[in-house]
């Protein structure tokens, strides 16, 4: 009986050993997994107007004005963020203001981002109401689509940012019968083949998971319209 135990015992443990090396043999093929969950491939057509999210900036506004230049779309619509709070306002004009910059408003900083990149503005339009989130800026893309006629629009964010940014934007659309597409803007500074090895592709990973139970939970289960905290 105590031989047999013995046996059983030294099964358990080679069966141990071996999963753990399997696991670590194997580790590039699941730690890849919880990036490339995130990621998502574009879905292009031509449509109505190119909705740039805020944030990534360079990447953002690049690629919307490789898709407008491409003829995918006649129209580009931006969310505008509301101005910075007075006591913090210089803190968030530090980098201008040390060049002799003063007073740039958030809409001016993208037209000029725009004009960077050989855009004219023409066929530019902001949303009207002020947004702070991913979430919010879905109700303002809404609303103002449902406003001018606009059945179509294509969806340009970055990186990891692209799987959240779509679920948010479809359960927010949903009945509306606008048709949504997307195209990743690839931000340079992230490699989610090697999400692991830096820790700005850490800290977006973790982040984006926990903004998507975040919305999921706050926004279409306990029904929440307001934003508790930022989340572009």
């Amino acid at each position: 009986m105590e031989n047999k135990k013995i046996e059983i015992s030294i099964k358990i443990n080679i069966g141990i050993i071996l999963f753990l090396l399997l696991f670590i043999i194997t580790y590039r093929f699941w730690l890849l997994l919880p990036a490339r969950f995130l990621l998502v491939r574009d879905n292009l057509k031509p449509a109505d107007c190119i909705v740039i999210l805020q944030g990534d900036t360079y990447f953002r506004i690049k690629k919307a004005v490789e898709l407008y230049n491409s003829g995918y779309a006649k129209n580009i619509v931006v969310s505008v963020t509301p101005e910075r709070e007075k006591e913090l306002k210089e803190y968030y004009e530090f980098g201008y203001r040390i060049f002799g910059l003063k007073d740039i408003s958030s809409k001016e900083i993208i037209l000029k981002a725009f004009e960077y990149f050989n855009k004219n503005p023409k066929d530019i339009y902001f949303t009207e109401k002020e947004v702070t989130s991913t979430y919010d800026e879905a109700l303002a893309t809404r609303d103002f689509m449902l406003k001018n006629n606009f059945k179509s629009l294509i969806l340009v964010t970055s990186t990891y940012h692209t799987k959240r940014a779509l679920l948010v934007f479809k359960l927010v659309f949903n009945k509306t019968g606008i048709k949504i597409y997307n195209c990743t803007a690839e931000n340079k500074l992230y490699n989610p083949l090697k999400w692991w090895e830096k820790e700005r592709d850490v800290e977006k990973v973790i982040r984006e998971y926990v903004a998507i139970i975040y919305n999921i939970f706050y926004h279409f289960i306990l029904r929440k319209t307001k934003t508790s905290f930022d989340t572009f």
